[in-house]
């Protein structure tokens, strides 16, 4: 089998020589995309400590319009409401409260670690024993098998209470907290001189601008007259290439100049500092909706701030002396032994708010990349995950979730779905495992060519929610 020579370019992109009889070696470089850009893929957005359970979902359940949504605290997405669906009534698996005595740890720590894996925690380290619905769907979908793209934003904890994302069991995958360096990596600028990052990023480059150097190098080694023909005739196909990708639309993995700039000014002293909050957070949320959207991966992650933690919201109209946690129990104490917080509610409904702004964004990002006959968000599923229900109570029933987008035609859309018909909470039918089982399948993921009926704790509730599929 003959092998192939490899020129090296930007972002990761392999440039594939023909092959050259005159050379008797190879080059390698890093894979170009780790998916396919118009498949479907998968995005958690996830909040800490809970919600205002009594202003965080609609009304009556039913058909969801912009209406339905006025005075939740949901109201900030009004305007996706045809492309949402909420369901509501599901409880977590394993079980909080200790209604399932073999699962160690606190409740804050089974919120963080059992929502994303559906799996107990290692009682030596409080790690989930499996692999989380993020990293499970980047393996299955990503071209190379590689990891989802797993961001945070704020201060966490270095402990269980900081992570979410997991590559299997008891490995946890610490998120990126600077865009910066999330962005260089993703542009594949990581460990590069600062002069080619400069060059890479101050301008938009063809593949073969970037190995220029390469190709006059090729063309002095003594080429035999059938080579040098090759490589000019490879050279015009990389060319036409690159102008037919432009012309079908497909996505550059870049932002624009004067953003990746702004990025790159960031004070990395500065990115867990509450005041950062927003800022950093609108900066990951851009790249983390941009790498959806070029195909350098197919699943991805966004953690706001830390289980039992959180910052203390002062920006756009709140002016909050409490961190998060402290709110989520109206007390002035992390361990609840303080006084209560006056008017601690419309706290929480504020904080809740101001997260669907920050996920309304994401949905705006996800929408302006055009795909096929519809956008990004279109084939994609944006799931809204919460570490608890409410916070006081450390919660595990009743779980807060949205879901944007219908994964290219798989999932419901437009609804407010009442999993429990009204039923108490208590009731427990509806693991919140098949969830992911759910959104799995609307994403794509297989067992095998099969669909998937099983993810998490052996022994759970097995199949998809057939009320949540289109």
């Amino acid at each position: 089998m003959r092998r192939r020579n490899f020129l090296r370019g930007a972002c990761g992109v392999a440039v594939a020589l023909p092959f050259l009889e005159s050379l008797g070696w190879r080059r390698f470089i890093k894979t170009a995309r780790a998916a396919d850009p118009g498949g479907k893929r998968l995005v958690v957005f996830f909040m800490c400590n809970g919600v205002n359970m009594e202003t965080f979902f609609p009304a009556a359940a039913g058909p969801l319009t912009a209406a339905s949504l006025m005075g939740t605290s949901l109201e900030p997405i009004a305007d996706y409401a045809s492309k949402l669906l909420i369901p509501r009534g599901m409880h977590m698996v394993p079980k909080g409260w200790g209604q399932d005595a073999d699962t160690p740890g606190d409740d804050h720590a089974k919120g963080m670690g059992h929502k994303l894996t559906a799996e107990a925690l290692d009682p030596g380290t409080l790690y989930a024993r499996g692999i989380s619905v993020d990293q499970f769907a980047a393996q299955k979908l990503n071209a190379d098998g590689g990891p989802a793209m797993t961001l945070s934003v704020g201060w966490r904890h270095s402990n269980w209470l900081g992570h979410i994302s997991y590559s299997g069991n008891n490995t946890p995958v610490t998120p990126e907290g600077n865009p910066w360096l999330t962005y260089q990596d993703l542009m594949g600028l990581g460990g590069l001189d600062e002069m080619v990052k400069m060059q890479i990023a101050a301008r938009r480059q063809s593949v073969l601008d970037l190995v220029e150097d390469e190709f006059k190098s090729l063309k002095a080694k003594n080429l035999s007259q059938a080579d040098a023909q090759k490589l000019e005739m490879h050279a015009d196909s990389i060319r036409d290439l690159e102008v037919g990708m432009v012309g079908n639309g497909l996505i550059e993995c870049a932002l624009d100049p004067a953003r990746a700039a702004e990025i790159e000014a960031i004070d990395p002293d500065s990115v867990m500092e509450d005041w950062q909050f927003k800022t950093i957070g609108l900066m990951q949320l851009d790249i983390l909706a941009m790498a959806i959207a070029c195909g350098a991966t197919s699943a991805g992650s966004i953690q706001w701030g830390s289980g039992s933690g959180g910052p203390i919201y002062k920006w756009d109209g709140m002016n909050h002396e409490f961190n998060h946690h402290k709110l989520s129990h109206g007390n002035t104490k992390d361990d609840n032994s303080g006084e209560e917080v006056a008017g601690y509610h419309e706290m929480l409904t504020q904080i809740d708010r101001w997260h669907a702004e920050q996920y309304r964004h994401l949905l705006d990002r996800l929408a302006s990349y055009s795909e096929g006959d519809g956008t990004v968000l279109d084939n994609s599923a944006v799931v809204w995950f919460n570490e608890l229900s409410d916070g006081k109570d450390h919660s595990y029933l009743d779980l807060p979730v949205v879901i944007a987008g219908g994964a290219g035609g798989y999932l419901k859309q437009g609804h407010y779905i009442d999993l429990i018909n009204g039923q108490d909470p208590w009731v427990q039918t509806h693991p919140h495992n098949r969830l992911l089982i759910t959104l799995l399948n609307a994403v794509g993921c297989t067992d095998n060519g099969a669909p998937i009926t099983q993810f998490g704790r052996a022994g759970l509730e097995q199949g998809e929610f057939a009320e949540l599929l289109a």
